[in-house]
């Protein structure tokens, strides 16, 4: 049986497996200085994280960025209508080329939230283990456990949309008009409901189990240390909660700014074209937010998770010389790209369906 297969009651001694002995040992850090060694993990992992960023922004523009720039265009040729044209013309906007863009835009934030988790994970894993694997590798690991991250995703989305309707029966009459403590109460006692669940992801991209697999381990994980579980879902549930906030925050700030400088949908052709180059760097700079804040809630599962189990398998499928190294390919397997050929479709689909939109209403 393997080292996490073998996890012990006796915590502070993990058992290691003749792989990792080679390597500097993997420390486990204490309950209280959890947080702390997941922003330096995250710091010691910055080179990568940032190339990583970077990918899942391009992903991100390429699949959001033409449904932006098409709402963008409505608007601008909506100015010049009355009130009865631009009714009409969001209502065409709303069939043909529109749903397109949103079919796309939504394929690829799935795809980008999935990634950003499960590459981000792949990254902090090997700088905690000491084995860094590089952006190219990470996502080779990602592809490998996409699905199986979607599926153990889907688990506990069931698991805890069921918890929290049920919270909201029990909590929401005794909280009426106070809507921001139902909101609080409720996420909080969901996040503790999801406790045992904490090292699911890792579960599968470091351990390379399936996600029921990984779901059984991760409880065992938790009766561990529980405590420690607990704060890695409280906080990976209010840091998302804080960052979403400052992201709204974030495009207000930016309208007011574009209202401020004159170069709203209103504005003469110089000032429309600084602000379409505006939409299209605000919607990369997103994407590159999204996979920091998807990093920044993970760091701490991965850092509990290694520190408790050594179980780092899912790397050495993808170093050097592993069966998924990207750097060989096998007749049998495709070699690697860092876009994949239904990635590169959902593209040029979406630029096809943008100029379409915007030729049939300019």
């Amino acid at each position: 049986m393997d080292a996490w297969g073998r996890l012990m009651d006796a915590t502070e001694s993990p058992p290691t497996d003749p792989v990792t002995e080679a390597r500097p040992p993997i420390p486990l850090v204490s309950t209280r200085g959890l947080l702390g060694a997941a922003f330096d993990l995250l710091l010691r992992s910055s080179a990568e994280m940032r190339r990583a960023s970077f990918y899942i922004g391009a992903i991100t523009l390429g699949t959001v960025g033409p449904l932006a720039l098409g709402t963008w265009g409505v608007i601008v040729v909506g100015m010049d209508r009355s009130d009865g044209e631009m009714e009409t013309l969001f209502s065409q906007a709303a069939g043909g080329p529109f749903v397109i863009l949103v079919a796309v835009a939504l394929a690829g934030l799935l795809v980008a939230t999935v990634e950003s988790r499960t590459l981000a994970t792949a990254i902090l894993g090997g700088t905690m283990a000491g084995r860094p694997i590089g952006t190219r590798r990470a996502l080779a690991r990602s592809r490998r456990t996409f699905w199986r991250a979607v599926v153990a995703s889907v688990l506990v989305g069931v698991i805890l949309t069921v918890a929290q309707n049920g919270l909201d029966l029990v909590v929401g009459p005794a909280l009426v008009g106070a809507e921001e403590a139902t909101l609080l109460t409720s996420t909080l006692l969901t996040a503790l409901i999801g406790a045992p669940f904490a090292y699911l992801l890792a579960g599968v991209v470091l351990g390379d189990v399936d996600p029921f697999e990984a779901l059984r381990r991760s409880f065992r994980m938790y009766g561990v240390r529980r405590m420690a579980a607990v704060v890695i879902v409280v906080f990976e549930t209010f840091a998302a909660l804080l960052i979403l906030f400052g992201i709204g925050t974030g495009v207000d700030l930016v309208l007011r700014l574009f209202d401020t400088l004159g170069i709203g949908p209103e504005a003469d052709a110089t000032g429309i074209a600084v602000a379409t180059a505006g939409i299209v760097a605000i919607v990369f700079a997103f994407g590159t937010l999204l996979f920091t804040v998807m990093a920044v809630t993970v760091a701490p599962q991965v850092v509990m998770f290694l520190g408790l189990t050594h179980a780092s398998f899912g790397l050495d499928l993808v170093a050097t010389g592993g069966p998924d190294d990207p750097d060989i390919t096998p007749p049998a397997r495709r070699r690697f790209r860092w876009f994949t050929v239904p990635m590169l479709v959902a593209f040029v689909v979406a630029g096809i369906a943008l100029a379409a939109m915007l030729a049939a209403y300019g």
